[in-house]
This record gives structure tokens, C-alpha cells and sequence, in this order.
């Protein structure tokens, strides 16, 4: 068994754990869970041996134990999957696995050829599909979740946490890691399974705790007793009524304008290998889907135009009537905002201060606030966006990484916001947040639509995509199939439409 015993954690005046106790019994899947906030990232980087906590103990196999660092709790069995990937881009998928601990015999290390052998048995019980020689930045970002788990399974680990495994993962791959789960489970792994999809926690869990406000509300509760319901209860208190389950706010029709000179339009647009012929007018005011697989072509186009990707025929005209852009800094001046799905490694620096990363991009990439930028504009932006859209922080200079990670989302939308765009890109805009904090962004995108932006709007979370959206355009293997209206969406049907290409 692996437990931790009262246990609270203090950073300067403020606590993010008080008293919680946490267990896991050898071959058991237990759920933790919690709102953002509800201190369950200390809890697990604590267990993971990344923090020592302020009071408390930590007991493996019935001992008292303390880890020097992550690396050290791996070596001795306690192995952690985070949700930010720590990979190195240029390197391929085995020197990712084998990165810092590749093997020897003697003083000699074993090959390429010995690593790709040790390797098999971790690649057949995740089906990996993708080649291992491939540099992992190539690799879709579902795929270097999976090379982030193999990693942790070449360590034979006894106890194995997994924060948010499946947030970037697609259904089948989802499918296959709960597979992995049970078949570790059956070998006596004892699995600490962290995650917002509460689907994936009824279907694999054994038990579940609860923290709010860094407590333990729900200790150890068999999954039979709990109902997805119950649970949301739990994480969110009294404002469980009015998110119950992360079902979105009712879909508000909105007039607009299809013969406003100021939309998107794309004729005919092609990207070498990734997307062909695609033809979409977006209108201000206008929420638009674009639903697809990986690999679809629907990240294509939202990286063409923020000036990433080139297309390779076709014409994009921009709602401020300028051409495709060609880089990022030609898009940010033609009133193109980006929010990208990986928060933390694309969106935000994580060192810097919370005003800093809001004023970042219209102070520098717009000059918006001259050659000298002072800190009392800085902070009056960062106090004006709090109040806009409720950041929970304790001053403009708290860096961003301290916070939850629904309000680090918030702070990556303020920073976007604050350019004031005309064309706002959003791919998995709510990915790895609570439900309290999901329904929240719902309603920032609402608004930014409201205030006559177009938005162009993917997501892994397709019930999500069929509430928000005015019409989605259905992506399958680099064409688009068709188009969704707002009477005609349903998660089942862009389920189906997704995944077989096929419009009903």
C-alpha cells in the first residue's frame, strides 16, 4: 500500500492542502478527483515526490518514506504520467523512452537495437502505431501522451499516477489506455488515475476521493455508491446545480449578418498532404466548428491562418480583408488571436508574472504601449481582465504557474483578448479543465462572439461542440465532408460524422 496521512501544504500564507489523507492498495484504480483549485495537482506531485509537504507522512509498503524528487520515487516505484508532456521535441520516440536511464551491461550501453527490443513490450501493450525513429514533435499530441506513459511502464513501476491520461487522447486511443489500466491492475499495480472525464473514472475506478478547497469531501468511496451526478456534488459544492454533469448552458440564437463584408472566407484552400479544396465563409458574430480527427486537417487550418502553416492553392481572406498570413507576427497585426490546446507549453509562460503574460502580446508584438513598459498599466489590465472573467488570483505579479489550471486558461484568453481580434482561433479551448471552469469558458466564448468576433472553435469534447456552435464543418481525412446546422447537432451525430466521415 502507498498512503499519505494528513497531509497539508502551505506556499507562503496561502493552504492548498489541509489534512487530506489519500491511499492506494496494490492492483486498485483509485480516482482522484476535484474541482481546479480543490488541490489536487500538490496532492499528486506530493505523492509523486515533486513537493514535500508542510505536515504529514507518507507510508510505502507500511514505512515511513520521503522522496528527494520525482526521479527518485520512479527509481523506487512511485512513477508519474503528467498531463504536460516532458518530451524532447527533436529527439525521436526511443531516446524519449530510454532518455537519462538508457541501459548498459557492464559499462557499455546496449544499442539502439537493445533499446527497440526492451521497448517492445510497452509498445504491444499500448498499441502504438506510429514509428519510433519518428522525432516526437512530428508526432500528434495524443500520440506523445502515449510515448509519456510508455516511458513510465519501461520502470516496471508499482504504484503509477496518471494525471489526465486521456485529455489528449481520441476515443480509440482513450479506449486502449483504460484497456492498459486493467491489464496493470490485474498484474497488481496499484493506479492513482486523475481526471476530469468522468466517464473514464466510472468505467475504470475501483474508488474515488473527493478534495475541495483542500480537503477530502469523499474518502475512498467504492464507484458502485457514486453517480456522476454525486461526484460533481462533491467537487463543486453549491455550484454544483448550475454545471451538474459539465452540461453546457443552453445554445442562445444569435442574428447574424451572412453578407457582413468582415468574414473569414476561404475559396478552394489547399495545404500540401493535409488538407485539400476546403471552401468555408465564418461571419462575425458566428461561433464555427470544425470537427475532425486527428490529422483531419482542421489543426492545418487553424495554424495556416495564424501564419504556421502555407497553403498551397486557394484564397483566404482575412475579416479585416488582408490576405493569408504569412507568420505569426503578420497574423497578430492582421487581428488573429490563438489559443492553442497545449496551454502550458504554446500559451503561457509559466515563470512569468500574471500581468506579464496578459500585456505580452499587445505591449510587445503590437507596441501598443510605446518603447518603455511600465508595470501600472500592466497591472490595471490584469486587474481589469480578473474582474472580466473571474480569475481566482492573489496579485497581478503571482507568476502563472501557481495557479489552477481553469484560471491559467483565463489568463491565456485575457492575453488574447487584450490585442482586441477579429478573428479568434480556439482548438480544445476548455481541455483539462473542471466543469465548474468549463461552463465558465463557455459563456467567455459566448461573449467573444456576441461582441462581433468571428470564431472558428475545435474541441475533444464533442457534447461541448454541439451546444456552443451556430454550425459545425465536419473534417475526415483532409476534405470536408459537409456541414452541420445549429437544429441538426448532436454528439452522437458528430460522433459518427468524425469518425466515418459520414453526415446523417
Amino acid at each position: 500500500m502507498y498512503s499519505a496521512r494528513d497531509i497539508t501544504k502551505r506556499y507562503g500564507g496561502v493552504q492548498a492542502l489541509a489534512g487530506a489523507t489519500f491511499e492506494v492498495d496494490p492492483g486498485e484504480v483509485h480516482a482522484l478527483l476535484g474541482a481546479n483549485g480543490a488541490g489536487k495537482s500538490t496532492l499528486v506531485k506530493i505523492l509523486a515526490g515533486g513537493e514535500r509537504p508542510t505536515s504529514g507522512t507518507l507510508r510505502l509498503d507500511g514505512a515511513p518514506t520521503a522522496f528527494k524528487s520525482v526521479e527518485d520515487a520512479a527509481r523506487r516505484g512511485v512513477a508519474l504520467v503528467s498531463q504536460e508532456l516532458n518530451l524532447f521535441p527533436a529527439l525521436d520516440g526511443l531516446h524519449n523512452l530510454f532518455l537519462m536511464r538508457e541501459p548498459v551491461s557492464g559499462h557499455v550501453a546496449i544499442s539502439r537495437r537493445g533499446m527497440r527490443e526492451r521497448a517492445q513490450r510497452v509498445v504491444r501493450q499500448l498499441g502504438l502505431a506510429f514509428d519510433l525513429e519518428r522525432p516526437v514533435g512530428e508526432l500528434a499530441l495524443g500520440e506523445q501522451q502515449l510515448v509519456e506513459i510508455a516511458r513510465a511502464l519501461l520502470g516496471d513501476p508499482r504504484i503509477l499516477i496518471l494525471d489526465e491520461p486521456t485529455s489528449a487522447l481520441s476515443a480509440d486511443e482513450t479506449a486502449r489506455l483504460l484497456g492498459v489500466i486493467r491489464s496493470l491492475r490485474e498484474h497488481g499495480v496499484g493506479i492513482v488515475f486523475v481526471s476530469h472525464f468522468l466517464e473514464d473514472v466510472f468505467e475504470v475506478a475501483d474508488a474515488v476521493t473527493i478534495l475541495r478547497g483542500g480537503r477530502v469531501v469523499v474518502a475512498r468511496r467504492p464507484v458502485g455508491e457514486l453517480t456522476v451526478a454525486a461526484a460533481v456534488d462533491g467537487m463543486l459544492g453549491e455550484a454544483a446545480a448550475a454545471v451538474r454533469s459539465g452540461a453546457s448552458p443552453p445554445q442562445v440564437e444569435r442574428t447574424i449578418d451572412r453578407r457582413d463584408e468582415a468574414a473569414l472566407r476561404l475559396a478552394d484552400v489547399s495545404i500540401r498532404r493535409k488538407v485539400r479544396g476546403v471552401t468555408l465563409d465564418a461571419h462575425p458574430g458566428e461561433i464555427v466548428g470544425l470537427a475532425g480527427l486527428e490529422g483531419s486537417g482542421v489543426q492545418a487550418i487553424l495554424r495556416m491562418l495564424f501564419g504556421v502553416e502555407r497553403p498551397m492553392g486557394g484564397r483566404v481572406v482575412l475579416p479585416g480583408g488582408g490576405p493569408c498570413p504569412r507568420g505569426i507576427a503578420e497574423a497578430i497585426r492582421a487581428g488573429v488571436a490563438f489559443v492553442p490546446a497545449d496551454r502550458k507549453q504554446t500559451g503561457l509562460h509559466l515563470e512569468k508574472p500574471i500581468a506579464e503574460n496578459i500585456s505580452l502580446v499587445s505591449s510587445c508584438a503590437l507596441r501598443r504601449d510605446g518603447l518603455v513598459i511600465r508595470n501600472g498599466p500592466m497591472a490595471q489590465r490584469a486587474e481589469t481582465w480578473r474582474d472580466r472573467l473571474r480569475v481566482a488570483m492573489a496579485s497581478p505579479w503571482a507568476p502563472v504557474g501557481a495557479l489552477s489550471g481553469g484560471n491559467q486558461q483565463k489568463v491565456l484568453f485575457a492575453k488574447w483578448l487584450e490585442t482586441g481580434p477579429s478573428l479568434m482561433l480556439l482548438d480544445d479551448p476548455t481541455r483539462g479543465v473542471d466543469v465548474g471552469a468549463k461552463a465558465e469558458m463557455q459563456g467567455v466564448i459566448r461573449s467573444i462572439a456576441e461582441g462581433g468576433t468571428v470564431v472558428l472553435y475545435t474541441s475533444s469534447d464533442l457534447q461541448e461542440m454541439a451546444a456552443l456552435c451556430d454550425r459545425v464543418l465536419v473534417f475526415y481525412q483532409g476534405d470536408v465532408m459537409g456541414e452541420l446546422g445549429r437544429d441538426e447537432l448532436s454528439e452522437h451525430g458528430l460522433l459518427q460524422a468524425v469518425t466515418t466521415g459520414e453526415l446523417v
